[in-house]
C-alpha cells in the first residue's frame, strides 16, 4: 500500500481596503467550505499576522492560511483547485484582494516537539525527527594530536 505525501499549501493575502470584515467572514466560511471539499484536502487553520515579529522587515501580507493536503496525486489536485475556480465551485469575492501569494511545501521531518527531545543528544534529535531522504550520514570529526 503507497501512503499518500503530504503537503502544506501556504496562501498570503489580504482583504480589499474597507472590506475586512466581509474578506474574514468569507475565508473562514465559503473558501474553506469549498476547498475542503476538494479530493486531498484533509484540513485548514487561518492565521493573522502578530504585532510582534522576530524580523524587522515590513510584511506585505496581514493573513496567511496554511491548507493541508495528502495525496499520492499532488498535479491532479492542483487541476481540480483551478477548475473549480474556473468553473465557480470556488467561489470568490471582491473583498479578497486577488494580489495573493502561495506556495506548497512538504514535509522533510516529521513534527518534533520540545518534549520529544527533553535530555536527547543532536545524534538523537535526528532520529527522533526522522529527516526524509536524507543524503548523508552524519559524522564526527575526531582531532589527533
Amino acid at each position: 500500500m503507497n501512503r499518500k505525501k503530504q503537503y502544506s499549501m501556504l496562501v498570503f493575502s489580504n482583504f480589499t481596503d474597507g472590506q475586512e470584515d466581509e474578506y474574514l467572514e468569507w475565508y473562514a466560511g465559503q473558501h474553506i467550505h469549498d476547498l475542503l471539499r476538494i479530493p486531498g484536502f484533509v484540513g485548514c487553520k487561518f492565521f493573522e499576522l502578530s504585532n510582534t515579529q522576530l524580523s524587522e522587515i515590513e510584511h506585505e501580507y496581514k493573513y496567511m492560511m496554511i491548507w493541508d493536503i495528502e495525496t499520492d496525486d499532488f498535479e491532479a489536485v492542483v487541476k481540480d483547485i483551478k477548475e473549480r475556480i474556473a468553473d465557480g465551485r470556488t467561489v470568490f469575492i471582491p473583498a479578497f484582494d486577488t494580489n495573493y501569494f502561495d506556495n506548497t511545501w512538504q514535509p522533510v521531518t516529521k513534527y518534533v516537539t520540545s518534549k520529544e527531545i527533553e535530555g536527547k543528544s543532536v545524534d538523537d534529535v535526528l532520529k527522533i525527527a526522522e529527516l526524509k531522504n536524507m543524503p548523508y550520514k552524519r559524522t564526527v570529526k575526531i582531532e589527533v594530536d
